[in-house]
């Protein structure tokens, strides 16, 4: 049985001395562009930093689809091709109570299947045997969120149990008091998901919401009942047309606001779509 998987920021283990700390061990970018190399360090700041506490050892850095670990998160799917990321470095080599450090890059496709989509990706950190001197390995895995540029008028190709909205941000921008405004959108789905799906406001108190879809860098929370949507639509590969209406009726506080609407398939399958509320200044 492959080893335990860790799903942390920081992991340290007292037993003969052996220990390893990460960081980070999970992060969310959101407008990841397609067709260029994407510098995830120049951009936005994340290194992969290992940190040992016990003697020195060599670890190894591998991509991987999520699902081959059993491992998913509410609303992201497999990265598509886990070669599409890259470290600087592979192998670190961590002298004892000291640390390494590696930069991170993508470079995904300009593809229409893969705009708008919300992709998990795991990094898997396994020390090599010979680094380990007999002593009890210690390795985790990160999982980091990447959701790319959203774009209207594509049509995306899905894998069967796949969903995603198209396109899956929408603004509205100057927002004032009195303002009633609808915008159109389309979700479409892969082969094995068909039926009734409903669609419901993400509870900001959820573990999912804390956890997995974080919200976007200086946005709060959208007020309850000023974000309107259907309770159910029908799935289907070629686009079911949405809508989404927001209505002001009184002054807001926050001058950028998001609201997070899941859609859920009959057999569980879930993706989501950010709707944002820019306040006329």
């Amino acid at each position: 049985m492959r080893k335990a998987l860790l799903f942390i920021a920081l992991f340290a283990l007292s037993m003969n001395g052996v220990g390893i700390s990460i960081s980070p061990g999970t992060f969310l970018i959101q407008d990841v562009p397609l067709g260029v190399e994407y510098d995830i360090t120049a951009n936005q700041g994340y290194v992969i930093r290992l940190s040992n506490v016990s003697p020195s050892a060599v670890y190894i850095l591998t991509p991987r689809r999520p699902s081959e670990d059993n491992t998913r998160a509410t609303g992201y799917y497999d990265f598509p091709e886990p070669s599409w990321f890259h470290t600087g470095q592979d192998t670190l080599v961590i002298s004892a109570h000291g640390y390494a450090q590696t930069q991170m890059w993508l470079t995904m496709p300009d593809d229409p299947s893969l705009y708008n989509r919300h992709f998990l990706l795991g990094v898997d950190v396994s020390p090599t045997i010979e680094s380990s001197k007999g002593l009890l390995s210690v390795g985790a895995y990160l999982l980091y969120r990447f959701e790319t540029l959203p774009k209207e008028g594509v049509k995306p190709i899905l894998h069967p149990n796949e969903m995603a909205f198209v396109p899956s941000v929408v603004t509205f921008e100057n927002v004032k008091v009195g303002d009633i405004r609808t915008k159109e959108l389309f979700l479409y789905s892969g082969d094995s998901l068909r039926g009734q799906c409903r669609f419901y406001r993400l509870d900001p108190e959820s573990d999912v919401a804390k956890l997995t879809i974080l919200t976007s860098p200086g946005f709060r929370r959208a007020p309850e009942n000023i974000v309107f949507f259907p309770e159910e639509g029908w799935l289907s590969s070629e686009g079911t047309k949405f809508f989404v209406q927001i209505a002001i009726p009184e002054e807001i506080k926050f001058t950028r606001i998001e609201e997070i609407i899941i859609a859920e398939a009959p057999n569980g399958n879930k993706s989501f779509l950010r709707v944002k509320l820019l306040k006329k200044e």
